[in-house]
């Protein structure tokens, strides 16, 4: 450490002007002095000594400021590429989890139905035995044994008769009693599934946990490191502004987004739709800002929840799961549209984010928001 204030030093473009603009002072006074030496030998003689000594100076000054400047713009541009690679990372987290999360929600799906057929096939088994009890009693109330059955026949015929009877009663008890362990064996095979079933959404439940926690620390780390760089985040997001439909992050504050566009997602009801936006997760609260200027309007469904609508002059985005709203109507770009939310068929805080381009079918965000988002606010 060099006991200097490092924020400081890498703090905005505006630390890096002032240097320069001091780098511009010294080379004035080397002009200066440049030009006093063309002045003749009788009136230059007198500060010829002085001259020496502001020379030496002003270059000594000159190489240090060019040196300052230099390891100025080194910082940044490494804190740059910490901010960005971390913003990776916390990509790729948002990404697994919020596919963990849904791979959740398939299995515990399946394993309700799993569930129910069980006890359809419970019931069953309970009808079938109960069938298979009936006939044992039939059979001993007939006589017990079935040869004493057949010798108290009253003729050849009536022996072969009741021969047949029992032969075919002794098949539909087979048959019954087949029904009753068939039945019972593909019970015992849908617990087991149940069982292992139970036990990879523990621990997948485990891993989606680790990596939040995972998750919370890369937000915390990046938040450290945006702290340096406030002052250029807005200054790249006014020149991002002036060329591309997204002028700004839609979320406001730490953030991870999900390249989630397309994936398939499973109804409360039963089916599945194709994911039409990217998640952006964030803690709940974090503000939603409108992208660009337009009009803000509430939007309320049932998968959706609580969103917003900003129509713009080139398409309109649409934001869901929102916890509150923030301004409606006229809007500008970088104005307070909601706030981060849970609400509808949601698993946890994030802004469902789609974007509409000339008010179309929904196109993949992520490359728009990789333009404006990839250096967190």
């Amino acid at each position: 450490m060099n006991g200097r204030d490092e924020s400081a030093e890498v703090s905005s473009p505006h630390a890096i002007e002032a240097r320069a603009s001091r780098v511009g002072r010294i080379v004035a006074g080397v002009a200066a002095v440049l030009v006093l030496a063309s002045v003749p030998a009788v009136g230059l003689s007198r500060f010829a000594s002085a001259n020496e000594d502001v020379l030496e100076q002003t270059q000594h000054e000159l190489k240090h400021s060019k040196h300052e400047l230099q390891e100025a713009k080194d910082k940044y541009r490494a804190q740059t590429r910490k901010i960005r690679a971390l913003q990776g990372v916390m990509n790729r987290l948002a990404t697994r989890i919020s596919r963990a999360e849904q791979e959740i929600l398939q299995i515990e799906s399946r394993l309700d139905k799993l569930q129910r057929q069980v006890m359809k096939l419970q019931v069953r088994a309970a009808l079938l035995q109960a069938k298979l009890d009936e006939r044992s009693r039939q059979a001993y109330m007939s006589g017990g044994v079935p040869i004493l059955y057949v010798l108290t026949a009253t003729s050849a015929a009536d022996a072969a008769s009741r021969m047949s009877f029992l032969t075919e009663m002794n098949r539909r008890d087979a048959v019954l009693a087949r029904k009753v362990r068939e039945t019972t064996d593909r019970i015992a095979q849908i617990e087991a599934e149940v069982v292992r079933g139970r036990q990879i959404v523990e621990l997948q439940k485990r891993s989606l946990e680790m990596d939040r926690k995972e998750l919370q620390r890369k937000m915390e780390q990046s938040r450290r490191l945006v702290a340096k760089l406030s002052g250029r985040i807005e200054q790249i997001q006014i020149e991002i502004s002036l060329m591309r439909p997204l002028a700004v992050c839609p979320v406001g504050g730490p953030h991870a987004i999900s390249d989630n566009f397309g994936d398939p997602r499973p109804e409360p009801g039963g089916g599945f739709h194709w994911h039409q936006g990217d998640d952006i997760m964030a803690a709940s609260g974090t503000p939603i800002l409108a992208p660009f200027d337009g009009v803000a309007s509430v939007s309320h469904s049932f998968l959706g929840g609580l969103g917003v609508y900003v129509q713009g002059e080139y398409g309109f985005v649409y934001n869901a799961h929102l916890s509150q709203l923030g301004t409606l109507g006229p809007v500008e770009v970088g104005d307070v549209v909601g706030y981060v939310g849970s609400t509808g068929h949601s698993s946890g805080p994030h802004d469902h984010f789609e974007w509409h381009p000339e008010n179309g079918p929904a196109v993949d965000p992520y490359e728009f928001l990789m333009l404006v988002c990839s250096v967190p606010l």
